[in-house]
């Protein structure tokens, strides 16, 4: 479905992305884990073609989605045709509209679409957002501009969400919320990427995952896999 060949991605004269691959299969839900700094936040940007500053320039390599090189291919268009859509560090809503105006403003690539099942959907998800549908985003809590980040993405009938950095900052009830609601999605179809540096947590929704350090992939395999790896617990797993 999606594959990265030996990409490679700078700021500016900076390297940021060392000739990295990997893959992702329709269906599952694959992570990237690693340190501060290791590249998994670029990664995401570099995949959806976001533009600098807040990305960094492709140098190398190739990015496919079934086959078809993406690379060429702008933001909007990655959304609207290829239905890849991210899920920023930070959330990034529009606090100054309310969590209904965030949701309809999200499905602008579907114009003329129907758009009233997929918000009855993301309200079944997240019950707390149909109670604050009419609520300005910058007064909700930070689990609840997570779930409407989320719901955002999804009002785009995307294929394949990336996230970045979900349970940054949220509570733990919410945090495993979040991530049951990840398992949740994946199980009606949605293939997931998911940046985490809490690793533990990451592995155990994951079905296979990738481990980034400065710029490289050093280690790959099923969740399982790296769950039980003695230098994988020992660096990213506290154990």
């Amino acid at each position: 479905m999606l594959r990265v060949t030996n990409l490679k991605a700078a700021y500016g004269k900076i390297e940021a992305l060392h000739g990295i691959s990997f893959y992702v299969e329709k269906g599952e839900i694959v992570t990237l884990i690693g340190a501060n700094g290791a590249g998994k936040s670029s990664t995401l940007k570099a995949l959806m073609r976001l533009r600098p500053p807040e990305s960094p320039v492709v140098t190398g390599g190739n990015i496919t989605f079934d086959g078809v090189s993406i690379l060429g291919m702008p933001a909007h268009r990655i959304v609207s045709d290829i239905r890849m859509t991210l899920v920023p560090e930070g959330r990034h809503i529009f606090g100054n509209l309310t969590v209904m105006e965030n949701l309809q403003l999200a499905s602008w690539s579907r114009k003329g679409e129907d758009t009233d099942k997929e918000i009855r959907h993301i309200f079944e998800l997240f019950p707390r957002l149909a109670e604050r549908a009419r609520q300005r985003s910058d007064t909700l809590s930070g689990g609840e501009q997570q779930m409407l980040a989320v719901g955002r993405a999804l009002m785009t009938k995307c294929s394949v969400l990336l996230l970045d950095e979900p349970s940054m900052g949220l509570a733990p009830l919410i945090m495993y919320d979040m991530f049951r609601t990840l398992k949740r999605l994946n199980a009606e179809g949605l293939t997931v990427i998911v940046v985490e540096q809490n690793a533990h947590l990451a592995l155990q929704v994951a079905d296979r995952g990738y481990v980034l350090d400065t710029g490289e992939i050093i280690a790959e395999g099923s969740a399982e896999e790296l769950l039980h790896k003695p230098e994988i617990k020992a660096a990213y797993l506290g154990g």
